[in-house]
């Protein structure tokens, strides 16, 4: 019974939840007070500012001014530079600032500090252009030029702050629950967890649907459920919003726990925070109850909505999401799909979710990757072979056959030969194929999807891939962004992919530890999902019943990188990633709307058309149109 559960509510604070921004308190000179701005405090004064620390978090790049002295780096509350994250000790190393160069020394940390991947064992000059890790936390030196440190025009704070008002006006005026949101979560979200509770579904899966329903259902920043395993606790579902519109603040965090149950949602303001209280508590209270107390009968009569689900687990990315909407409108038609992306981010799935929401749903889905096979082979998969086309050869029929009425999944399509490409090219023209060696054609009207790995638009420059074809084959285009630019996605990915992999090794882990997850979400992840997805599996192998998956479990390649970045990035290359992972957020929020994405980033239509041209930045929302 629901009334007998324990739950219990609590404002708490943002140390305790573990979510707040990281926060720094710098030392200040003698006798000056102590200024916060919400991020640091600085000690300018009359001093002289050679040098600045950059570290990277998440999305955001903080910059600390360093004048002389000595400057504790840590994860407590009374460190000079604070780092709250689970790899930094709490005092984890000094920086001591001198007037010709600044040197670092680790303070006796767990994950120890490193500069290039080399651990610092003494006190040792910090170059500029290297970077230094404290646990996983990225950091690079830079010096400044004198002037600028130093105040050429003081602001009161009236001008930043008027670019906040209109947010918390927003938010004033949704005190009370908005109904679009009470009708999300009534009409969408609790018919589909009432129906986790009636259908055999894991309780990871189910958990998972509520994370996500109350995700997209609250106006909030974050959303974490875990369990209190006794030894720690287990984050099992993790989902947070980028902060291009609310980065001015810690937010108002609420914890409900229900049994060893935790959900915790850290609202932008306090206002909204209080109104959306009794969701949050709903939401835990479903958790607490548990497969099998709400009976089948309940949503009996449910009606399934429109079209296949998305692939699980459900993404809690504005780009990933915008595409498979598109995909669900595309899919209606018979037009054909080109897919770019890396290897490893899920094109095949994309390209089977088409299928499945198409009117050929019931006809055949035939896969074939082009770059698997030689030309002669790839040929004769394709199109088939005759009987006695050479010795010993059977007749059979090839993919475009098979596909007749379906779907014809193409991937790697960059690595094939011309020669090739023009026949495929008839095979759409005619819908119709000969086999080799016949000369009686065979029906095989198709709907091409393709895939590539490969810069297409090099390729067709080149003469490499014929244009004609490619005409054929991409009335609609669309990009995977790799792992790296949908980091909000790793937690439900990694605990996705572990249940699957601990159900087929038999054993029943408690879930992941903060400290591993903190690795997952800034591992720069070069095989994409595939990467992750073969992590778990292996990691899965080294637990047993009730065992918390520790970082320590996690190969060390994962260790190198953070933020967003991959092997051997520059500062520049990270903060240009932040950039280009804001700038497509926001167009796909605006829905292609290039005024509306430079009013949601608070800068000038022209200048973002200009970032826009200077990062290769295509707008897909209006391709996907």
């Amino acid at each position: 019974m629901v009334e007998r559960r324990r739950v219990m509510t609590s404002r708490l604070r943002g140390e305790r939840l573990g979510l707040d921004p990281p926060r720094r308190i710098l030392p200040l000179d003698k006798g000056t007070p102590t200024p916060k701005n919400g991020l640091s405090v600085t000690r300018l004064g009359a001093q002289l500012v050679p040098f600045r620390l950059q570290i990277v978090h998440g999305e955001r790049i903080q910059r600390i001014p360093l004048t002389e002295g000595e400057w504790v780096v840590g994860s407590s509350a009374d460190a000079d530079i604070r780092i709250n994250r689970p790899t930094v000790s709490r005092r984890h190393a000094m920086l001591v600032v001198g007037e010709d160069g600044v040197e670092v020394e680790d303070l006796g940390s767990t994950n120890g500090t490193r500069i290039d991947g080399e651990p610092v064992r003494k006190r040792t000059e910090l170059p500029l252009d290297k970077q230094v890790l404290f646990g996983t936390a990225v950091a690079q030196l830079e010096s400044l030029v004198v002037q600028d440190s130093e105040v050429g025009i003081p602001l009161d704070g009236s001008t930043v702050r008027a670019r906040r008002v209109d947010d918390e006006d927003a938010a004033s005026s949704m005190a009370t629950m908005g109904p679009s949101v009470l009708e999300n979560f009534t009409f969408v979200f609790l018919p589909e967890v009432l129906e986790t509770m009636g259908a055999e579904v894991s309780p990871t899966d189910r958990i998972q649907v509520i994370g996500a329903g109350l995700f997209e259902c609250l106006p909030c920043r974050s959303v974490e459920i875990s369990r209190d395993t006794g030894d720690g606790e287990a984050v099992v579902f993790s989902a947070e919003r980028d902060r291009i519109r609310y980065d001015n603040g810690e937010g108002s965090p609420i914890g409900v726990s229900c049994e060893e149950w935790v959900v915790r949602v850290v609202f932008p303001v306090e206002n909204l925070a209080q109104a959306y209280e009794p969701l949050v508590r709903s939401g835990a209270l479903l958790i607490g109850m548990g497969p099998g107390t709400v009976k089948a009968k309940t949503v009996a009569g449910r009606k399934r909505r429109p079209g296949p689900d998305l692939p699980e687990p459900s993404t809690v990315s504005p780009v990933v999401r915008g595409i498979y909407s598109a995909a669900g409108r595309i899919a209606a038609g018979s037009i054909s799909v080109l897919i770019r992306g890396e290897s490893g981010t899920g094109k095949e799935l994309l390209a089977r979710y088409i299928h499945a929401a198409s009117p050929r749903a019931q006809a055949p889905l035939v896969t074939l990757n082009c770059a698997a096979l030689s030309r002669d082979l790839l040929e004769a998969e394709l199109f088939g072979v005759e009987k006695g086309v050479a010795t010993g050869v059977d007749s059979r029929p090839g993919r475009f056959e098979q596909a007749h009425g379906g779907t014809l999944f193409l991937d790697e399509i960059g690595d094939m030969a011309p020669e090739t490409q023009a026949k495929i090219l008839r095979v759409l023209q005619e819908k119709e194929v000969f086999r080799l060696g016949s000369g009686s054609p065979k029906p095989a009207e198709v709907r091409v999807v393709s895939a590539t790995n490969l810069d297409i638009d090099a390729l067709l420059e080149n003469g490499t891939f014929r244009s004609d074809l490619f005409h054929r084959i991409a009335d609609w285009v669309v990009e995977l962004p790799p792992l790296r630019r949908r980091r909000e996605d790793i937690p439900n990915l990694a605990v996705h992919f572990l249940s699957a992999a601990c159900n087929e090794v038999g054993v029943a882990p408690a879930g992941i530890s903060r400290a591993a997850l903190d690795v997952l979400k800034t591992a720069s992840w070069p095989g994409n999902i595939r990467q992750l997805e073969r992590e778990m599996s292996r990691v899965a192998l080294f637990l047993e019943d009730g065992d918390l998956l520790e970082s320590t479990l996690l190969q060390g390649s994962l260790f190198g990188g953070a933020g967003f970045q991959d092997e051997n990035q520059s500062l520049k290359d990270l903060l240009e990633n932040a950039e280009r992972m804001a700038i497509e957020r926001a167009l796909i929020a605006a829905d292609g709307d290039v005024a509306q994405a430079a009013e949601h980033l608070e800068i000038g239509r022209s200048t973002l058309y200009r970032r826009m041209t200077a990062l290769e930045i295509r707008d897909q929302s209006r391709e996907n149109r």
